[in-house]
């Protein structure tokens, strides 16, 4: 049940026992391993989540609706970067949502997996086969309740293949009602260029080109997010409480104990009236607060490096230096031209039409609003260099990678060794073409850094050219022992040169792809970058200038053994503490060529599962 203010309290006096768990923050990973938990009538869990539910905003159910309305204000963490000295020193947003189902709210819907062998990474790095992809799959079909396309979709392109798809899960996972003209000649035209067809996306062999699933309801046109997965259909359970508008402020620690290891009694947290109460479990702690706000909730507790506790103000409980270290980001940019074609998103800018559109999409669930079009090409180094480019590159990667490995770790030597395995195995997926550089997402329509009020009154085809593969790293840090503080964010981007060269070839290869039949037969002309940057530092100062975040944050507490940077183990447990785990993206080691939410919703089904086998 959902509780709030007054009844919060209430509740939680009436209570004559404590919880079993209690779940911090409600979103893709937390929402996820509380309900598989609950699964069991027997286990108590609460989920304290600092945003509200939003499941009944149009703009978060409405597919077309994705970036309107509350979506990137009051459902977002917003969370500012300290200026980035590769990007002119600029400050970005990292955007992360804040609402009951977390950023599943008001992302894209995006819905693929990731190159297999990213995920083999994670398991040799933490000698353990059951984090690969052979050991995921499983997770990742429990996950979902696809709806395979239709006649029509497949018409339009769409390719599903029932074998690495899940149809008992609790995902919606499915495809749209419209498509674009421009989608279907894109696909054409870079299947022209020697992108192989994708069978499916979701395959873990993603280096082709295709429609992406989405995390939608098909039958009904809506979004599915872990809200609508994972907590509306199980709302009545009385084993499963959720706690909205609330913030965690720390995890109160047992000091009447003899054991090496802390010990959590429950957390403290600040509800929606500004009461500041406790919650007290019988088991553990999960923290799924994200790769920006787990760390942060870590901090505040005194679990970190005592030199940046002591100067937030924080006395430390547990010494573990490497929370909130270890930060990767996707980085996004665009190409952008004008085109002939008169049907684009552009249209909806015009009050009236999108007005029309509304009416339409509720009537019957078709038109612009019902399409959330996706079409993916995701690019390897044999896309984007030549083989004699990539040679080079490499070379100078592992003549350079003890120097970034020491650069990143932030004087820490024992993540100093644990970034040096992660830049090396990247660089052997460059070798063998695994390593997936490029999202290249093709948007029908304006989609770039420029305002409306500030770009012609034209039509648009966009491809958004997004670094995938980032070897960059940085960190994020408290700064106050006040939990309302935002935290410092430092992703680092652009800190390794190969991830410059990469988003430069990226912006060649979108350019070629927007002149090249059959799509080129659409061009009306670049408009940004603009046809007049030609060279690569031409391109390049481009990009450090308007680049964003695309919001894909991992690694901040990451599964790594601990003389190698980790915060925490394969069972997820943070080390040095008896009953704490972290659960969502910023465990993730090694950065993944894909969007993140199937992959973090399987690592929350994975998580329930070792939860309930090794919970103390």
């Amino acid at each position: 049940m959902e509780l709030s203010g007054l009844l919060v309290a209430i509740c939680l006096a009436l209570r004559s026992v404590a919880y079993d768990y209690v779940v911090v923050g409600g979103g893709t990973a937390g929402l996820t391993v509380a309900s598989r938990l609950t699964d069991d009538p027997s286990i108590t869990v609460v989920v304290i989540e600092a945003g509200p539910n939003a499941e009944d905003l149009p703009e978060v159910f409405i597919p077309g609706l994705i970036g309107t309305g509350e979506t990137f204000t009051t459902l977002d963490w917003s969370y500012p970067t300290v200026p980035q000295v590769n990007l002119n020193s600029r400050r970005l947003t990292v955007n992360a949502g804040k609402a009951l189902g977390g950023s599943t709210v008001i992302n894209s819907m995006i819905f693929p997996r990731a190159e297999k062998e990213q995920y083999d990474v994670w398991g040799t790095l933490n000698n353990d086969s059951s984090w690969t992809w052979a050991g995921l799959l499983p997770y990742f079909k429990k996950s979902e309740l696809s709806t395979p396309p239709d006649p029509s979709q497949v018409a339009n392109g769409v390719r599903f293949d029932s074998n690495v798809h899940g149809f008992d899960g609790r995902v919606h996972v499915g495809f749209p009602n419209f498509f674009f003209k421009q989608s279907q000649l894109w696909v054409q035209t870079a299947e022209g260029l020697g992108f192989a067809a994708s069978p499916d996306l979701a395959n873990g062999d993603p280096h082709a080109i295709g429609v992406t699933s989405n995390s939608l309801d098909a039958k009904n046109n809506t979004r599915c997010s872990a809200a609508c997965a994972y907590y509306t259909p199980f709302a009545d359970r009385p084993n499963f409480d959720v706690i909205t508008n609330a913030t965690v402020t720390r995890i109160v620690w047992d000091d009447n104990t003899n054991e090496t290891l802390a010990r959590a009694l429950g957390v403290e947290y600040v509800s929606s009236n500004g009461s500041t109460l406790f919650v007290s479990i019988d088991k553990e702690v999960i923290v799924s607060a994200g790769t920006i706000g787990s760390p942060k909730v870590l901090e505040l507790s005194g679990v970190g490096n005592a030199t940046i506790l002591k100067a937030a103000g924080v006395e430390q409980r547990v010494d573990l230096p490497t929370v909130g270290e270890n930060l990767a980001d996707h980085v996004h940019s665009w190409v952008n031209a004008f085109t002939s074609f008169n049907l684009t998103k552009d249209l909806l800018n015009n009050a009236t039409f999108a007005a029309e559109q509304r009416e339409l999409w509720f009537a019957n669930r078709t038109g612009l609003l019902s399409a959330a079009p996706r079409s993916l090409g995701i690019a390897a180094p044999s896309n984007v260099f030549s083989s004699e480019q990539v040679t080079k590159l490499i070379t100078q990667g592992r003549q350079s990678l003890q120097r970034f490995a020491t650069e990143f770790a932030n004087g820490n030597a024992g993540l100093a060794a644990g970034i040096a395995r992660q830049l090396d195995a990247a660089l052997d997926l460059y070798e063998r073409d695994k390593e997936l550089l490029l999202e290249m997402n093709l948007e029908p329509g304006y989609s770039g850094p420029t305002p409306l009020a500030a770009r012609p009154n034209r039509t648009f085809t966009t491809i958004n050219t997004v670094l995938y593969a980032p070897l960059s790293r940085g960190r994020t840090h408290i700064v106050s022992s006040a939990p309302a503080s935002l935290p410092a964010v430092d992703p680092g981007y652009y800190a390794h040169p190969l991830d410059v060269a990469a988003h430069v070839g990226g912006v060649r290869l979108a350019r070629r792809m927007l002149t090249s039949p059959p799509l080129g037969d659409s061009f009306r002309g670049e408009f940004e970058p603009g046809a007049a940057r030609v060279s690569d530092a031409e391109i390049a100062a481009w990009l450090r200038a308007n680049v964003a975040s695309d919001n894909h944050e991992t690694g901040t507490c990451a599964m790594l053994p601990r003389t190698q940077g980790g915060v925490v183990d394969t069972d997820l447990r943070v080390y040095g503490t008896a009953n704490v785990r972290v659960v969502d993206a910023s465990i993730i080691p090694f950065p993944i060529s894909a969007h993140l939410s199937s992959t973090i919703y399987a690592i929350g089904e994975k998580a329930a599962d070792i939860t309930r086998k090794t919970s103390t």
